[in-house]
């Protein structure tokens, strides 16, 4: 082999190493364009999951396929979006066709980029500016939406058991519930809340916090389920702070029992309220279970009706989302529940 032999050999060999190198550098852009679009593909199908079960939580679920589909679209997506709704879930999967460049070199000219996601609406697992009292989950679950209930916030002792002398409260309707002081409580959220959202209540403890969350809703965010500490008592001079959530939303803790680390509420759910108004000295009548009479609550030794303070709120006829809401896994019930929309794939 002669010179000239040799150097177009290697002149042959540069320039297919030359083509390979040019094929393997329009293979590493494409690739790194197409991560980039993947990227915007993957927020595409979660914003479109996101508002098709933002809108099964608190819009229309009818227009959750709807929403779900023209969010992704409006996120840079292209026709067609897949959409499907499944009970409380809603799943999206997104694409765009993606311009190759040196790869056309080999005929790709554009290829397409698709990305899936799947959001939830359900019971929430955490909440922020809870209220602190909490009620039996029982007392939620079998009770209507709108009806009032009046809680207990006295600390005089009703002397009988409401379930035998079916107590009701003064100018309430029969519908209306009565929770008496063992189906109720009084949180102590400190050092309860999560480190992430700690909460805006400063250094107050005891009464003054508890105030403080009734009047501020400055609690931070509370996981579920856990054991919150709290009194079954009453706390002075809540009236005032009471009074001026009237008309609000409110979020309640519901326990599933108690005595949890030595007296604490085991709070599995919340629920969703209206603040309806703090009474005082309204009378609690009860139905002799012997006689069948009805009559003011007198309190033994005395000859006059006693005469209690009450706090009453309504239970919502919808779901609520509360700040720091996520979901948990369970759905949600028809009414009452605090809910969370997320991602769950």
């Amino acid at each position: 082999m002669n010179a000239r032999q040799s150097d177009g050999q290697v002149l042959l060999w540069v320039a297919v190493m030359l083509v390979v190198l040019l094929l393997f550098a329009g293979l590493a852009v494409d690739v790194g364009a197409g991560l980039s679009v993947r990227r915007e593909m993957q927020n595409a199908a979660d914003a479109g999951a996101l508002a098709g079960a933002y809108e099964l939580c608190y819009g229309n679920p009818g227009q959750a396929e709807a929403a779900a589909r023209n969010m992704a679209l409006r996120n840079g997506a292209e026709v067609p979006v897949d959409v499907l709704v499944d009970g409380n879930i809603v799943r999206v999967e997104a694409g765009v066709g993606a311009n190759a460049s040196l790869l056309g070199l080999l005929g790709v000219n554009e290829y397409d980029v698709r990305a899936k996601a799947a959001a939830a609406c359900e019971r929430s697992r955490s909440a922020c500016a809870l209220w602190p009292i909490a009620f039996p989950v029982s007392v939620w679950e079998n009770t209507p939406c709108d009806t009032h209930i009046y809680v207990w916030d006295d600390p005089k002792i009703l002397g009988v058991n409401c379930e035998e002398w079916q107590c009701e409260v003064e100018g309430a309707d029969e519908s209306d519930k009565f929770v008496t002081p063992g189906d109720r409580g009084w949180l102590d959220f400190r050092g309860i809340f999560e480190a992430d959202v700690p909460g805006t209540c400063g250094s107050r403890g005891g009464a003054a916090l508890i105030k403080a969350l009734i009047e501020d809703g400055c609690a931070g965010k509370v996981l579920i389920p856990q054991c919150i500490p709290g009194e079954p008592g009453t706390i002075s001079a809540t009236e005032k702070p009471i009074k001026a959530r009237i008309g609000d939303q409110v979020y309640i803790p519901l326990f599933e029992s108690v005595g949890c680390d030595g007296g604490g509420y085991w709070v599995t759910d919340f629920g969703c309220a209206e603040v309806i108004d703090y009474h005082k000295n309204v009378h609690i009548y009860v139905t002799d279970p012997e006689t069948g009479k009805t009559a003011p609550y007198i309190k033994p030794g005395t000859s006059s009706a006693a005469k209690f303070s009450l706090i009453e709120i309504k239970i919502s006829c919808d779901n609520c989302d509360a700040a720091c809401a996520a979901p948990s896994g369970n759905p949600a019930g028809e009414y009452g529940d605090v809910v969370g929309v997320g991602l769950i794939e």
